[in-house]
């Protein structure tokens, strides 16, 4: 048996990669043996490996120890130069997951194909755990080739779900227009030039009704549709979600799911016994390049703002485009609490339609955050009627609604909000959103 040329050609650029990572000194950042190793793969011809091969045992190793380095970093306080875990650990789940495509390439049993899921579940947990980076092109293109020669698409099928949503991505009831611990409306203005928009308009949260209507994602490439997303993503990938509503609770907590499952879930009639899946804060449009295709990102986030004077420790965040781009879909229902981020945010909503909540820094001694581990969300839940908020947070209900606002955001409207702002949201029915923290 030979190995194909496809194959062949991705092992030789790993390699490549590897060789040069051979001459830097690793043991500044990780340790001697992973060094040798590093050497042994970037002199070693392809060959076809068996379940047990020591190539399997060496890559292990490594990912195992930059995968260690990279959570361990994650604790660190201040910046850390993580790109030689980072692209060790992608270059040794792309070697893994190559060989894996061989040893299992000439069966077609059920067993195999679930052999495939799990060599593109590596990669993508690659790039969720180090969001890509140099390899981002490799990885993308190694999932492909493993899909379209190993796990084709299937025909689609009806969906229900789907009909539901009418053309502008809605179920067709009509939120309420104003929260109960809410007092006024957040301001809707024309899409401000981007010079306004430095000098007039950054220091206060504002929306843009259909700014972003001519977007692909909501007319040739529509993210209401099962199928296309379903399609954007393929066979065998996986995502990080949430399990539960609410992140402050005790049930609360993290996976990796399989794509096409969590399409299936959200897209399905909301059943109350289920745990609700939220797709929150991940960078998607990274994950499955294609998503940002469809989209653009707004002349907002290029302005070079200073530090408002309510948030003066405001810094921009510290990747080389100082800026991150995360997606948020989940079915109806799902609920971000009331918190403040740290960033400038240009918050678009695509499919669905979502009510958001917002009151100004200021306000911040009156929220009563949650505790030591959550200290920018609040306890309160301001999606509650007044009198239940009354009785369980009277001096919230009294400092801090005469001043807080509230909106429904309808498919293509954009929301700005400045750093440090309170804000909680809830979707009204299947929402798909995108934030642009800047």
């Amino acid at each position: 048996m030979t190995i194909p040329s496809w194959i062949e050609e991705f092992i030789r650029q790993i390699q490549v990669e590897l060789v040069a990572m051979s001459q830097e000194n690793v043991t500044d950042v990780l340790d001697r043996k992973s060094q040798a190793i590093i050497v042994e793969l970037a002199n070693k011809p392809p060959e076809l490996p068996h379940g047990n091969s020591k190539q399997y045992e060496l890559l292990a190793y490594l990912m195992s120890v930059s995968e260690r380095t990279i959570l361990g970093n994650l604790k660190a306080t201040g910046p850390q130069d993580l790109h030689l875990p980072h692209e060790l650990f992608q270059l040794a789940s792309m070697y893994t997951s190559l060989l894996d495509t061989l040893v299992h390439m000439n069966s077609a049993s059920s067993q195999d194909e679930a052999t495939y899921k799990t060599a593109i579940a590596r990669l993508d947990r690659a790039i969720i755990l180090t969001g890509g980076d140099r390899y981002a092109d490799l990885l993308e293109d190694i999932i492909k080739c493993i899909q379209d020669t190993y796990l084709p698409l299937e025909t689609p099928q009806s969906s229900s779900a789907e009909a539901g949503l009418d053309e502008a991505g809605s179920m067709g009831t009509e939120p309420p227009r104003l929260l109960p611990l809410s007092s006024i409306p957040i301001p809707a203005i024309n899409a401000p030039s981007l010079s306004s928009f430095q000098r007039e308009h950054s220091a206060h949260p504002f929306i843009v009704k259909s700014y972003a209507s001519e977007w692909p994602a909501l007319t040739s490439h529509p993210w209401r549709s099962l199928e296309y997303l379903r399609g954007v993503g393929g066979r065998g990938r996986v995502v990080p979600v949430e399990v539960g509503g609410d992140y402050r609770a005790s049930g609360w907590t993290q996976t990796l799911m399989d794509w096409e499952a969590f399409l299936d879930d959200i897209f399905t009639p909301a059943d109350s016994a289920k745990s609700k899946l939220y797709l929150a804060q991940h960078s998607l449009l990274r994950q499955f390049p294609a998503l940002r295709r469809d989209m653009e990102i707004p002349d907002y986030v290029y302005a070079e703002l200073d530090p408002p004077n309510n948030w003066s420790t405001y810094r921009p965040p510290m990747n080389d485009e100082q800026l991150v781009i995360n997606a948020w879909l989940g079915p109806q229902q799902t609920m971000s609490p009331a918190h403040f981020d740290p960033y400038f945010n240009c918050f678009v909503q695509v499919v669905g339609r979502k009510i958001v909540w917002i009151a100004q820094p200021s306000v911040a001694d009156f929220m009563h955050a949650s505790g030591a581990n959550i200290k920018n969300t609040s306890q309160v839940d301001v999606f509650a009627d007044k009198p239940n908020a009354m009785r369980d947070w009277p001096e919230f209900v009294e400092r801090v609604v005469p001043h807080a606002m509230s909106v429904v955001l309808e498919p293509g409207d954009l929301l700005f909000l400045p750093p440090g702002w309170w804000h909680a949201m809830r979707s009204e029915e299947l929402s798909f959103s995108v934030s642009f923290w800047f």
